[in-house]
């Protein structure tokens, strides 16, 4: 739909953008997309849609319109149909869960939005907070509105850069996205889709390469990447996403516990729900996995001695293997970074309850010196093992259920 009929028939309606959108159910982000030109080729049912609020008429004429001796429609009516593409695009690579989205409606329009808007988006935070989850979901309204589609590449399944040489991993990574958007589309192409570079921090160096290869090739294309650690992409959008607060958090092991187990009510239970998403530090996905454990465990047992964590692991064999279960995917995380790191974490686990700011560490001096601190400190922070409040004066606070691995009995080896 060409964007500036649509502005100027939104203006002559005397329709603000969000009335448009309440009225025809097409998003906000959508609307302001059509009237910047970023959106080539819509949906045609999304025209459909918004001209039946717009311009009833106008939507009849296109349908009735002439046609040429090859049935094509002609005049007005040709010029249109050119800038309405298919349905969305096909997708290819893993699809998101079936299981609904609790308490992540905003991230996920908001990601969607940058996903169309930017060339390069960048999804981190800790593991299990649910950064593919949010990202595939994004992808799903995002891809609608991007010729051709959306395409997903596990990248976790590539060797990390300390297993293998750097231009060995490029290659690997180079050739998962060719084998799914084809040669050559992956060589160079006009191809219009979102690209999602999933489970991205074990390769920091690989990623930017990866990113400047494929876009020198295929401009067209938008890549959203899922990341622990951030890699450092020029010009890359950067989204942190937070564990769920107390009230979502609770609402997810609710909804995971009506689907898994339909007759185990707890929702009378609120106080000691709230003290065992607490103890999961609000991440999504070891909530999933405590539901699961309710099944056969009472909810006393997972609250006994704060060890809840201990207790849960997933089967799923769907997943990678770090995720299986929270001791190995805080392991993955450390072997991201050095021993240093892992010396000043086990530290920090068996000192400091709460927040903190750097000069309130008690390290050994001998050990450590206070510029060496700050720069371990960014990178724990960088690699989502640390929580950073930016107001103000900057404090960091570890996840509850890390302090948990380290500092707890049989604490994690290595550590």
């Amino acid at each position: 739909m060409n964007d500036n009929l649509l502005l100027r028939l939104r203006l002559q309606s005397g329709m603000t953008q969000e009335e448009l959108s309440e009225r025809s159910g097409i998003s906000v982000r959508t609307i302001r997309n059509f009237e910047r030109g970023l959106i080539q080729r819509p949906r045609r049912s999304s025209v459909d849609m918004l001209l039946d609020v717009l311009d009833p008429s106008l939507k009849e004429k296109l349908r009735s319109a002439p046609v040429d001796d090859l049935g094509m429609p002609v005049g007005m009516a040709a010029e249109w149909l050119k800038l309405v593409g298919p349905e969305p695009g096909v997708w290819r690579g893993s699809r998101p869960p079936r299981s609904s989205l609790v308490g992540r409606r905003a991230e996920t329009e908001l990601l969607a939005g940058l996903a169309v808007e930017q060339q390069v988006v960048i999804v981190t935070g800790p593991g299990g907070v649910g950064k593919s989850r949010v990202a595939l979901a994004a992808a799903e309204s995002a891809g609608s509105e991007l010729r051709d589609g959306v395409a997903v590449v596990e990248l976790g399944l590539i060797p990390g850069e300390r297993d293998l040489a750097g231009p060995a991993v490029l290659e690997l990574a180079e050739q998962a996205v060719a084998d799914l958007l084809g040669e050559e589309a992956a060589a160079g192409g006009r191809q219009q889709l979102l690209l999602v570079l999933d489970n991205a921090e074990h390769l920091p160096e690989t990623v930017p390469l990866l990113v400047d290869w494929l876009l020198a090739r295929n401009p067209g294309v938008h890549v959203l990447v899922t990341a622990r650690r951030a890699p450092s992409v020029d010009g890359a959008v950067l989204c942190e996403l937070a564990p769920l607060g107390p009230e979502a958090a609770v609402e997810l092991l609710l909804e995971r516990l009506r689907t898994g187990c339909p007759d185990l009510d707890l929702s009378a239970d609120s106080e000691r729900l709230i003290a065992l998403v607490g103890l999961l530090d609000g991440l999504p996905r070891l909530i999933e996995f405590a539901a699961h454990r309710l099944r056969m465990v009472p909810l006393e047992s997972l609250l006994a001695d704060g060890q809840a964590v201990r207790l849960l692991s997933s089967g799923d064999q769907r997943t990678l293997p770090h995720q299986r279960t929270p001791e190995a995917s805080l392991r993955w995380s450390l072997d991201l970074l050095g021993r240093r790191h892992e010396r000043l974490l086990a530290q920090l686990a068996r000192g400091s309850r709460g927040s903190f700011r750097v000069g309130e560490l008690e390290v050994d001096p001998g050990e450590f010196s206070e510029l060496e601190v700050v720069g371990l400190l960014a990178d724990l922070a960088e690699t989502s093992l640390l929580q950073v409040d930016r107001s103000g004066q900057y404090r960091y606070r570890m996840l509850r259920h890390v302090r948990t691995f380290l500092d707890g009995p049989g604490a994690l080896a290595g550590a």
